[in-house]
């Protein structure tokens, strides 16, 4: 579309939601790593096989998305942005990755 605003990943201030839409795609290049080592664990159909990772990619986002946040810490929580929402309201001090790597890892 013409003249439209085209959005960007770089756009988006940082989240965990934007964090865990990161995690099927490390799936996807995972499946590729291990596919050139052997892939007789795949089905032999290649449409049951994208359907297979589709599915573990699927899963393994919603467990990073529900389950994990759930996990962490009170206090870690409240220090990190849950959505976009959040995220532009300043919500926490985890603005980047590497702070928001910083606060997991930190023992207070």
């Amino acid at each position: 579309m013409p003249g439209g605003i085209r959005w960007r990943w770089s756009d988006e201030p940082f989240s965990y939601q934007k964090l865990c839409y990161s995690v099927p795609m490390l799936v996807f290049f995972g499946v590729l790593i291990a596919s050139a080592f052997g892939d007789n664990w795949l089905p032999s159909s290649n449409f049951l096989g994208v359907l297979l990772v589709g599915l573990i990619a699927g899963a393994i986002y919603l467990f990073f998305l529900k389950v994990v946040w759930q996990l962490l810490p009170t206090r870690n929580r409240a220090r990190i942005p849950y959505d976009r929402q959040e995220a532009e309201n300043s919500k926490g001090d985890g603005k980047l990755f590497r702070e928001f790597c910083r606060v997991i890892f930190s023992k207070n």
